[in-house]
């Protein structure tokens, strides 16, 4: 017993660092260069959105979308065999605000974005799920 608690911190101790590896692994390049993608928090998002710099674009399957998105939201399912050639019809001076369900796919469609040419990726922590954390409005599509 007495070998179990010095374990369990030193399990804690790494899964803590790995954390925080994986979190500096969701920004990629410095904002201040010309091209980047960076993870942001659902306020940061929000604030981004309204500035009027940039497109909002939705990442995930036509079933998650029909339970609703965030609002003046473009969908492009990440999953879709077209993704690359659909996203080339976004303006590349823009920013774009890319969400999907949790982060992860959106982090993905980011990097896809980045490598077609798009500079300012913003990708949103948490996607969908953190917006409605923060209770910010959610357009129902019409069926």
């Amino acid at each position: 017993m007495k070998f179990t608690i010095p374990y369990f911190l030193i399990l804690l101790l790494v899964l803590s660092c790995n954390a925080k590896n994986q979190e500096q692994t969701d920004q990629v390049g410095p904002e201040n260069q010309d091209g980047f993608i960076k993870t942001i928090d659902a306020v940061t998002f929000k604030n981004l959105m309204e500035s009027g710099k940039g497109i909002v674009l939705d990442v995930r399957t036509k079933e998650e979308v029909a339970q609703g998105v965030i609002p003046e939201t473009q969908i492009i399912d990440i999953y879709d065999p077209a993704f690359s050639e659909k996203i080339k019809s976004l303006p590349k001076e823009k920013e774009i605000y890319v969400y999907c369900t949790s982060g992860v796919r959106s982090m993905m469609a980011a990097k896809i974005l980045q490598s077609n040419g798009f500079d300012r990726v913003y990708n949103l922590r948490g996607g969908i799920i953190e917006w409605q954390t923060n209770r910010f409005p959610i357009d129902r599509p019409v069926r």
